[in-house]
């Protein structure tokens, strides 16, 4: 009986702890999974994520890109024409709450850098957006 009686107030923290967690936030229903690369090849020759201090990509881990807790990140584009860009960042290890990053940005043709600011530790994706269509996924891990 004992033990029945310190397993219950174990079992309901737990039962607390996961409805309060939830899924991650989202960019929106439409958005997520596979991007559309003809889409992107329509407005871009290239893309990447960086640290915008350093102008360098992080080293690649299982979670994607990993940069340091403070890093300052942006989007580099190479634009075939002027274009507009949405980037939303995602959570993706089950953080729970709002998007911490959503904005439009407009991009001129040529070299562009679209700063999306630093992140909490954990692993998270930039979605980029173009007229309502995911054109390309960066998937990050703040460690």
């Amino acid at each position: 009986m004992y033990k029945i009686r310190m397993a219950f107030p174990l079992l309901l923290a737990l039962i607390v702890a996961g409805c309060s967690v939830g899924p991650p936030p989202s960019c929106g229903d439409d958005i997520g999974g596979v991007a559309d690369t003809a889409v992107f090849d329509t407005y871009f020759n290239a893309m990447a994520l960086l640290n915008e201090t350093t102008g360098l990509s992080g080293p690649e881990g299982d979670r994607g890109a990993q940069f340091a807790p403070g890093d300052a990140l942006a989007i580099q584009a190479d634009t075939k024409s002027d274009v507009e860009v949405r980037a939303c960042v995602q959570p993706t290890s089950g953080q729970s709450g709002t998007i911490p990053f959503d904005q439009t940005q407009a991009l001129s043709q040529g070299q562009a850098n679209f700063p999306i600011g630093s992140y909490s530790p954990g692993a998270h994706v930039v979605r980029v957006i173009v007229g309502g269509t995911l054109v390309k996924n960066f998937p990050f891990e703040i460690r």
